[in-house]
């Protein structure tokens, strides 16, 4: 079944929608949710109206106070059970089944993992990623849960997404076969995907032996030992000497140097990929980050070097020397991508976000109310935005961003307790400690040790 949007829904889903929208923006939840509830029965498809009740459910969730919680969470396992009970029999009951279990408890991962098989088996593998990641993020250490994800992503074609859930599951379990091999599937079915090498001539087609891309990638993956490397290096090396025009073996032999320390070799391969082949962000970005690398190992050595003579003046200072070029560095190709990549709004939230770390104030917000229209970006521009309007003493408006942010993140992951503790720390900048005690308070019932939450709540 294939997924829906807004314009899609039908006559009757469509008002009920806009109505259940109208009543979140309104913090009517209960009326919200038992709207949600009856679009997602018309319209199971419906992934951003599951996304929007979802988000619905976790603030009303967060309303309550702790023995609510609790309480809500005992009584959800009892329907959570129910839509297991229901899977095999109709995975269409058992999904809504298990949106109504997560209308009281929104993190019952029983509950988000019965929804994830229901929507699996009824096709629609969009939807069931997006249960499955609330699931895990509620049990991270769910091997199962976390190689369903990594299928999942694979189906979807989000194959840096299924690589990450199987680097999970290897980092949980080292030994587990198939979650490498699987991981290095994803690899490869990615590095396809991007691209690779033209006709004769115009290296930025594809490449002619889609085979050796997978073997490629899947090599600088999974590369580990100093040895590995030096004999990938040589035998990449060879496969270049026979075939010197294949560019992607460059590329991969250019990023072997760098990953073995190797900077003059790599950069000198990676720039004249770059002449060959013509303007490429993504190489341009590669090659900005192994100068970077180079600089970081230089900073290295010359730190453990001073740990030895901890009062040497003189090397004091060529460290200083060389973390300042490597801040100026990071800033100046930074700004060079923008400039020739206007339109790559993700260039822009990384310059927005060194403007900020540089108190270039002003310089932060125009980069960041550019690159606010990028959906996948959206969220975090806010939250950097609202901290760019606090330094400006805007607290009304930095709170807007923040409230804006916190509303459209579903579930309590990272970045939502960081918009939460921002709220508090705009609310108690603006002068009002009531306010800022109620989102510290909603960080450290999820993490009592997030940042200083417990001192900001006088609990220490």
């Amino acid at each position: 079944m294939a997924g829906k949007t807004v314009e899609e829904l039908s006559e009757r889903a469509r008002p009920l929608y806009k109505r259940a929208s109208e009543a979140a923006q309104r913090q009517n939840y209960d009326y919200a949710i038992e709207l949600m509830i009856q679009v997602l029965e018309l319209e199971p498809a419906f992934l951003d109206g599951r996304k929007l009740l979802r988000s619905i459910q976790m603030r009303q969730f967060q309303s309550q106070n702790i023995v609510s919680r609790k309480m809500a969470s005992m009584k959800a396992m009892t329907e959570a059970m129910k839509a297991q009970v229901s899977l095999k029999k109709s995975p269409a009951l058992a999904l809504i089944e298990a949106e109504k279990a997560l209308n009281i408890d929104p993190t019952n991962a029983t509950a988000l993992g019965a929804a994830a098989e229901a929507a699996e088996t009824m096709e629609l593998p969009e939807t069931a990623a997006f249960l499955l990641e609330s699931a895990v993020q509620q049990k991270p250490n769910d091997v199962k849960a976390l190689k369903r994800l990594g299928a999942l992503y694979g189906r979807v074609g989000e194959n840096d997404k299924a690589y990450k859930a199987y680097e999970r599951v290897l980092k949980l379990d080292p030994a587990d076969a198939d979650a490498f091999k699987a991981m290095k599937d994803a690899t490869a079915e990615g590095a396809l995907k991007k691209g690779g090498w033209n006709e004769e001539g115009d290296y930025r087609s594809k490449m002619k032996d889609k085979e050796e891309a997978k073997a490629i990638e899947q090599q600088s993956r999974v590369v580990k030992s100093e040895e590995m490397v030096a004999n990938l290096i040589n035998e990449t090396y060879e496969k270049l000497a026979q075939d010197p025009k294949n560019l992607a073996l460059a590329r991969q032999l250019a990023r072997l140097y760098a990953q073995n320390n190797e900077f003059e070799n790599a950069l000198g391969l990676f720039d004249q990929v770059l002449q060959l082949q013509g303007n490429d962000p993504a190489l341009e970005k590669e090659i900005a980050d192994t100068r970077m690398k180079q600089l970081g190992v230089e900073i290295s050595k010359k730190e453990t070097a001073l740990q030895q003579t901890p009062g040497n003046e003189a090397l004091k200072q060529e460290l200083a020397k060389a973390c300042q070029d490597r801040d100026n560095l990071l800033l100046e190709e930074c700004e060079k991508r923008v400039q020739r990549y206007p339109n790559d709004l993700g260039f822009r939230y990384e310059l927005g976000q060194l403007y900020f770390q540089r108190d270039n104030i002003k310089g932060a917000i125009q980069q960041l109310q550019l690159a606010i229209k990028n959906p996948q970006l959206r969220v975090n521009v806010l939250n950097y935005l609202g901290q760019c309007f606090m330094k400006q003493k805007l607290m009304d408006i930095a709170i807007r961003q923040f409230a804006t942010a916190e509303s459209e993140i579903p579930t309590m992951d990272d970045l939502k307790k960081e918009v939460l503790y921002n709220l508090g720390d705009a609310h108690e900048m603006k002068g009002d400690k009531g306010k800022a005690g109620e989102y510290f308070q909603k960080v450290y019932e999820v993490d009592m040790g997030y940042r200083d939450v417990a001192k900001r709540l006088g609990l220490e």
